[in-house]
């Protein structure tokens, strides 16, 4: 198999760190445009960089967006999902496969503790959740919220920037601009690190709870061990 070569190597001065460094620019990062100009977010250490490119492959910008301090296999996770940027399609309401995003658990807890109960009450009873904010992250995030349930197909779009249905998917990630679109669904801001319009669920708390202290393979079996158990109850409706 022939070696993945990229169209274009980008230099600068990390704003996260200071070091001067090169990032790939690949055919299959090149799905999201702002303002005309194309979105690539690349993992960097302990922060994600976030460049915009013209239709040249110049850099116009770049940000440093520093994440939480975590384990090697959650720096894995991101690395994965910032390499596999792709915007979901937003013309039909269809589940939308995403076998390279990887789920972190701990990562999630870590960010939002307790309040990610508030976005999971929500998945696991079908009601429609919006995230927003730093694309490689968001990939991350909406891989974990796909861990609340338990042998079903979440209708997803991973990534859009015009306005869809919220009735026509589970879960929608979506830029910050359209934020004002989505008043009244439940709304997980990867940027703040919180959750709009969520409810308390205690039954939802004692599943997630201790997992934070866990590595991630462990969470993340622990987890779906829970999730499994709510599911086989006839009850686990009512108690959240």
């Amino acid at each position: 198999m022939s070696a993945r070569v990229p169209l274009k190597e980008i230099a600068l001065n990390c704003k996260g760190c200071g070091k001067d460094i090169s990032i790939p620019i690949y055919v299959d990062d090149l799905k999201t445009q702002v303002g005309g100009l194309w979105q690539v977010s690349y993992l960097h250490d302990d922060h994600v960089i976030t460049l915009l490119l013209d239709k040249n492959l110049s850099l116009r910008q770049h940000r440093s967006s520093t994440i939480a301090r975590s384990s090697r296999e959650e720096v894995s996770a991101r690395t994965s999902a910032a390499t596999t940027a792709q915007a979901a399609s937003t013309t039909a309401a269809t589940p939308s496969p995403r076998p390279e995003a990887r789920a972190s658990i701990t990562l999630m807890l870590k960010t939002f503790g307790n309040n990610l109960e508030y976005v999971m009450k929500p998945v696991m009873t079908g009601k429609t959740v919006i995230v927003t904010g730093d694309l490689a992250l968001m990939e991350i995030a909406i891989a974990t919220l796909k861990l609340f349930v338990h042998k079903k197909e979440l209708r997803i779009s991973w990534f859009t920037e015009t306005f869809v249905d919220p009735r026509d998917y589970d879960i929608i990630g979506i830029a910050q601009g359209l934020r004002d679109y989505y008043e009244s669904e439940v709304i997980l801001d990867i940027d703040n690190k919180k959750v709009s319009n969520g409810e308390e669920c205690d039954y939802c708390r004692k599943v997630l709870k201790g997992l934070e202290k866990m590595n991630e393979t462990k969470a993340v079996d622990e987890l779906q061990k829970r999730i499994k158990n709510v599911y086989r109850s006839l009850l686990w409706m009512h108690q959240i």
